[in-house]
């Protein structure tokens, strides 16, 4: 090999690693989140998601549920409540939050919640765990110190029914599980459930199903192992709630690496006998998956299990370009160009009956950083999200567009004036004095 060759082989080396450190999906401090912008349907278009929340009931509301495969944190662990190791068994219970600066009143919060321009930075933290316990489909034979089948069924049991209470508090009756991206701990993914739980107005319940991914930017191999290590306990908690507790249905909202454990869990949801869990829409979010993953899926019934299924993808996204180059495959989460293969795949996909790709390139902030986290930083990627999640529109409805002959739905420019012109989440009565974190 010439010098010169040497040189530029060094170079793209170095350029492939420093773009893997910049595009890592997770943050660099785990313990907090700022919380994410106001979604433009809310700060412009004047739309309330809080139908039924009141000073009276909004603690209860509040309640955030979490599930996780983490091993509880030991003596000489840094983490508070639960490790960066695995647990084998699937336990769960209730999460608590507190805001910094703090907020004294409903109407403090709401506020903050529904205006684009804040006073200060507001920033979560986790501030109470309670655990239930191990729940009884965690396969615990193997091991010699498991919990009882009694006190196992006691936690399920529990866990099911403070869902049920949540879920008789509101009008919607879904619930809805987010499953989080590589890079983090406990906290930090809690702590997003959170904010996506606050900004759909604490409606149904919520469940942050907590995998055990690494708070290391060089992990994300070892990450994708920890996905696929989990996938049964988390189609076994949809089996046990859709079983269990009175919801109407079970969203699932992935996120990066989390988009394959929740495509993966539906998947095996769909190879199985009638009657199924009651799924309803399957959200990915900036997915890795490639696309021939799915098409499988789709061949093996996929849309039979679940309502809908929307992939939302981006061509700023620079996580997603350096897992291109490492997997060397077109990701399903990317924009993919005129002429390739992979838009012929995207454009047969689009047409199947009740699945949407919806390209946020256009959405105001979402090349924000490495382009990755776009429905926390972009306004319009998240009111589209809040939208789908509760009111169950199409992507025309929603104020998307479509060029003629296209199949990828997108960002108009004039989507705030869209949104203005179509009220698409209900309003709710001005709320005061309470405290929902």
């Amino acid at each position: 090999m010439k010098a010169e060759q040497i040189v530029a082989t060094i170079s793209h080396v170095a350029l492939v690693v420093s773009t893997f450190l910049l595009a890592a999906c997770g943050p660099n401090i785990y313990d907090v989140v700022e919380l994410m912008p106001s979604p433009t349907i809310y700060a412009e278009a004047n739309a309330d998601p809080f139908e039924g929340v009141n000073a009276g009931n909004v603690y209860d509301r509040a309640k955030l549920f979490y599930a996780t495969d983490r091993a509880p944190s030991g003596r000489d662990d840094p983490q508070a409540y639960y490790s960066n190791e695995r647990g084998h068994v699937l336990r769960g219970g209730v999460a608590r939050v507190r805001i910094d600066p703090p907020l004294d009143t409903w109407a403090d919060i709401r506020r903050v919640t529904l205006v684009s321009d804040r006073d200060a930075t507001y920033r979560l933290r986790l501030s109470e765990v309670q655990e239930f316990g191990v729940f009884p489909f965690s396969l615990t034979r193997y091991f010699a110190d498991a919990p009882s089948q009694q006190e196992m069924q006691s936690a399920g049991r529990e866990f099911a029914a403070q869902i049920d209470a949540q879920l008789a508090r509101s009008r919607n009756k879904d619930i809805f599980i987010y499953t989080h991206g590589y890079n983090v701990d406990f906290d930090y993914s809690t702590l997003v459930s959170k904010e996506l739980q606050h900004f759909l107005g604490y409606q149904g319940a919520f469940v942050s199903y907590n995998w055990t991914a690494t708070p290391s930017r060089f992990a994300y191999f070892r990450d994708q192992e920890s996905v696929l290590s989990t996938r049964r306990n988390l189609r076994s908690l949809i089996e046990y709630l859709s079983a269990n507790t009175r919801a109407r249905r079970i969203h699932l909202v992935g996120y990066s690496a989390g988009t394959r454990l929740a495509f993966e869990a539906a998947y095996q949801i769909a190879l199985q006998p009638e009657p199924k869990p009651r799924l309803g829409r399957l959200i990915l979010i900036g997915s890795d998956l490639d696309a021939s993953f799915v098409l499988q899926a789709l061949e093996d019934g996929l849309m039979d299990a679940v309502e809908d299924v929307t992939f939302y993808q981006s061509q700023t996204d620079s996580a997603l370009a350096m897992s291109r180059f490492v997997f060397g495959r077109q990701r399903i989460g990317q924009t993919a160009t005129k002429g390739t293969v992979a838009r012929s795949i995207a454009e047969g996909l689009a047409k199947t009956d009740g699945l949407h790709i919806i390209d946020v390139t256009a959405a105001e902030a979402a090349d924000t950083g490495n382009g990755h986290w776009y429905f926390r930083s972009s306004p319009w990627a998240s009111s589209d999200l809040f939208i789908s999640l509760l009111t169950d529109r199409n992507p025309g409805q929603r104020g998307l567009v479509r060029a003629p002959g296209e199949v990828v739905w997108r960002f108009p420019p004039n989507y705030p004036e869209i949104l203005k012109s179509r009220k698409s989440v209900a309003t709710a009565s001005t709320l005061r004095n309470a405290q929902p974190f």
